[in-house]
Parts: structure tokens; sequence; C-alpha cells
């Protein structure tokens, strides 16, 4: 209890001294998908008062808007309030990981729950109007009762608890949705190892589905009767049209970003262009989407998954902070390619405090990757199942991210990234602390 609180204590004061560092002027700080979040959750969105069109709503769950509307309500609008009690929740967040680690293995649980007061990209994003904090907490939530329930015997309850809190989690956030389908499979294994009788197998994965269903339950068959969709939302068509297949064609096609727009609004009009009804323009999009996707060659197709996953793992999120962001840089988005991105950098007079910044952030690059690399060797040697189950989480995330770089997108999977570091800092503690003994024995 001590430790976790410990932890947390720490996790709040490197977040509340990060915000006394920012300039929280709503009107300069407010921008881009924050200013998106803010503004909507100011009208009510998505709550029975407010006004605003079906349409607009179609393409993002209500959990956050809700959250960040009833912080608005509590503080009367105060920004600094806000994110201080944003930055309490991610507090919890970190000590949830703390306990994760410790379910797994009680040697690397101190380790976890420090890196994870420290993570740059917790803290970085607890600091901005996004639904990562809010989705994380809950995701989390979820991760440590599904380990509850494969290390604690007859912790049936936490299974529920696992199942409640991802239904929450993709009502914050579509995204995880079908990760209720998928974990079926994982939840009747643990209950096949814990020697359940099939009935109780059964009833155990019947009601996991009930209860994570419900969170959305609602959404879900409202679009299956009046939108003749499956989806919970219909931002699929557009996160792959506008930002999965320029992607892909930044490295088949060498085109930037606004070519690969304009050549998708072409092939999008050549289909008989879009309808103004969100859900049918996004099955649009899709299947224009995919026929693009096919034509492209499986080399292409693996390299820009690959890269953009391995880049947003060791991309330290220091980026993504407003002060780095204001600095004059080159838009990486808009490059055709990352050597014509490094080039701005190192040529242009005016990108270079962006560069240094760069320069310190590529070192913590790799110390990531090298962490990430001997943690993973070290976890699949001590916990097969466990780390089947993490890397399928990677994998998953990974995959709908698709060929689209940014930091923010590893944050689903941050508590891994955390285990797998905790695991490397103790291996390395311990070659010191053996190779220091043997050298004076």
């Amino acid at each position: 209890m001590k430790f976790g609180l410990l932890i947390f204590s720490l996790a709040f004061l490197i977040r509340f001294i990060n915000l006394l560092f920012l300039d929280l002027n709503i009107n300069n700080y407010i921008i881009e998908d924050q200013k998106f979040y803010w503004e909507l959750s100011l009208k009510s969105a998505y709550l029975p008062w407010g006004e605003l069109s079906a349409e607009l709503l179609s393409e993002r769950m209500p959990g956050t808007f809700w959250f960040f509307a009833f912080l608005q309500w509590l503080t009367n609008a105060n920004l600094f309030l806000i994110l201080t009690i944003q930055s309490l929740l991610d507090s919890c967040t970190c000590v949830l990981i703390f306990r994760c680690a410790g379910l797994i293995n009680k040697k690397y649980e101190l380790y976890a729950g420090f890196f994870a007061a420290a993570s740059p990209t917790m803290v970085v994003i607890s600091s901005q109007i996004l639904s990562d904090t809010i989705f994380l907490f809950m995701f989390a939530c979820s991760l440590y009762s599904l380990l509850r329930f494969i290390y604690i015997r007859n912790s049936i309850y936490s299974l529920f608890f696992c199942a409640l809190f991802l239904g929450i989690s993709a009502f914050v956030r579509a995204t995880n949705f079908p990760l209720i389908f998928l974990s079926l499979p994982i939840i009747f294994l643990v209950t096949i190892l814990n020697n359940y009788s099939n009935k109780k197998s059964i009833f155990c994965i019947g009601l996991f589905f009930l209860i994570a269903l419900f969170p959305v339950s609602n959404r879900w068959f409202n679009n299956i009767i009046y939108n003749e969709s499956f989806s919970l939302t219909s931002q699929a068509g557009s996160h792959v049209a506008y930002w999965m297949i320029p992607g892909i064609l930044s490295i088949s096609k060498d085109m930037d970003r606004s070519t690969s727009l304009n050549y998708v609004k072409s092939r999008i009009n050549k289909a008989g262009g879009l309808t103004g009804k969100t859900y049918l323009d996004s099955k649009i999009m899709l299947q224009v989407s995919k026929d693009i996707i096919s034509e492209q060659s499986l080399h292409h197709l693996s390299y820009a998954w690959l890269r953009s996953s391995v880049l947003n793992i060791v991309s330290p999120a220091i980026l993504l902070d407003s002060r780095v962001r204001n600095l004059p840089h080159p838009s990486f988005s808009e490059s055709k390619n990352i050597m014509q991105w490094v080039k701005s950098l190192l040529f242009k007079k005016e990108n270079l405090y962006y560069g240094k910044v760069l320069f310190i952030s590529l070192i913590i690059s790799i110390f990531i990757g090298l962490t990430f690399t001997i943690g993973t060797y070290y976890f699949v040697k001590d916990n097969l199942i466990i780390s089947i189950i993490a890397f399928l989480i990677i994998f998953y995330f990974s995959l709908i991210t698709g060929p689209v770089i940014s930091p923010k997108y590893c944050a689903p999977f941050v508590p891994i990234i955390i285990y797998l570091q905790s695991i490397t800092l103790e291996k390395l503690f311990n070659f010191i602390y053996y190779r220091y003994n043997s050298k004076n024995n």
C-alpha cells in the first residue's frame, strides 16, 4: 500500500509541475483535436439536452465528451483545474501499472511504477484535452482485472470487472470494440487452465460478453437498425482513406500527403462520390481504400506497417508537447520520405532548435528500442502465455493504427512497454551488482 501511495504521489507531482510550466491560455493551448473535444463538450455533445447533429457525432464515442463535460461543469471550464484532475486520474493509472507488474512478477513492480510515474508519454498526454488519459485508465483497469483473474484463483468477479472496464473503454474509444470479441478465446483458455468445468467456462464467457457489450449496446444496436452498420462509429472510412492510405502511398508511390489526399479523393469521386450520409460514406471510403491497398505490393504494405509500428514505439512523446510542437519545424506528414524531412531539419536554420530536441529524442529512442528488445527476450523466456497476450495487444493496436506515425498511437499499450523496460532495468542492475561483488570477493 505504501509503495502504491508513493507511486501515486510521485506521478502527480511530476504532472502538476509540468502543468505549471505550460501556457494554459485556452485560445492558444486548445488546438486541433483538443479544440474538437473542448468545444463539443461545452456544447453538451452526446448528452440528452445537446443540440448537435447526429452526423457530427457519428465519428466519436460519447465517453470522452461526457468526461470533459462533467469536468467543465465541475470547474466552471477552468482548464488548469481540469488538467489537474486529469493528472490525478493518470496518477491512478500509474498505480494500476505498478499493480499489474506485481501480479506478473513482484520483482519488477517498483521499476514499473517509477517508469509509469515518469513516463513522458503519459505526462504529455495527461496535459492535453484528448481521449487518451481516460481511455488508458479504463483499459488499464481492464488489464489489471484480467491479470487478477489469471493469477488469483476463485477471482471470478475480477473477470466481470475486466469485461465492464473493457466495455467502458470501448464507450470512450471505439478501437476497443473488436477486443470484446477477440478476448473470448483468451478467457476460454484461462478458464481451461484454471480447471473450470465446461458449464462454468461457458457461463464465464457468456457473462463476460454481455457485461462488456452493455456500455456500447445502445449505440451498436441503433447503428445496426438505423444505419445498417455493425461499427460503433463512422470514423473507420475517413481514418483509412485519409491517414492510412497516404502512409502507404508515401512508401509505394513516393507521394507527399497532399498529393495522396488528392489521389484518394479522385478515386472516391470515380466511385460515385460521397453522399453526405456518414455511415454510408464510411463504407464508400473503406471500399475505395481496399481497392487502393489491393493494388500495392505486399512488400510495400509490410514495410509501411512495420516502419510506423517501430517508430511509434521508439519515438519519444516529448515531440507531442505543445512547447516542442510550437518550435519551427518541417511537417513529417507533408514530407515525401524520412530523408527529405531530415535534410530540412539539418539545412534550414529556422529548424535548428527543433533539431536539437530531436537529437536528444533520438538518444531516448535508442534507449526505448534497446529496453523493448531486451525486455521482450526475458518476458517471453519467463512467461510465455502472458507475453503472447501482451504482444497480441501490441499487434492489434499497431494493425488498426496502420502506417500512421505519432508517439500517441502507442498509448494503449504503454503499460506493456513500461513492463518491458522494467525487466531490462532490473536485469541491468543485477548484472552491475554481481559484477561489482565478484570483483570485490
